[in-house]
């Protein structure tokens, strides 16, 4: 039995030691970990000052930016509206001259119908002016001839193309 007492023994002291060297490597192993993730700790506070310091001229820009694009919306909006009275300027120029060309198209018009009608006018004036010319010929060989008839009643007689 001392045998197994000390057999026993041996066997915890073996166990204990294994322990205690598990719990070494295990401790070396932790101080690894805490040492890396204090390297860690220390970069990410490296970095986050980085982001900080990169953020705020980025927020600055950013609100730069939406102030520029509120006073562009304003432009936009100015252009738009001279657009919208752009169109309807044109518009009502295109009908100011769509009524001009009306009306000179009708004045034209006019203006042909009333030189037909002169033109009928002058040639109705000619017309009349030529009838009243020949009609006054006419009376004149008339009265001509009368007269000769009345000095000369038998010469006239014999020659019956001077009557007419």
């Amino acid at each position: 039995m001392e045998w197994s007492a000390t057999l026993a023994a041996v066997a915890f002291a073996v166990l204990v030691a294994g322990v205690l060297i598990a719990l070494r490597a295990l401790l070396a192993k932790l101080a690894r970990i805490q040492a890396t993730a204090d390297r860690l700790q220390n970069d990410l506070h490296h970095i986050s000052g980085e982001v900080s310091s990169l953020l705020q001229p980025a927020e600055q820009s950013i609100r730069i930016v939406q102030k520029r694009l509120d006073a562009t919306e304003g432009l936009f909006s100015a252009v738009r509206q001279a657009g919208d009275s752009i169109e309807h300027t044109v518009s009502a120029v295109e009908k100011a001259a769509s009524m001009l060309s009306t009306s000179a198209v009708k004045h034209a018009e006019n203006i042909a119908r009333k030189k037909q009608g002169e033109a009928i006018v002058q040639w109705t004036e000619l017309g009349l002016t030529a009838w009243q010319l020949w009609n006054s010929s006419r009376s004149a060989k008339a009265a001509k001839v009368k007269s000769l008839e009345q000095a000369d009643p038998e010469a006239n007689s014999a020659n019956p193309e001077s009557s007419r």
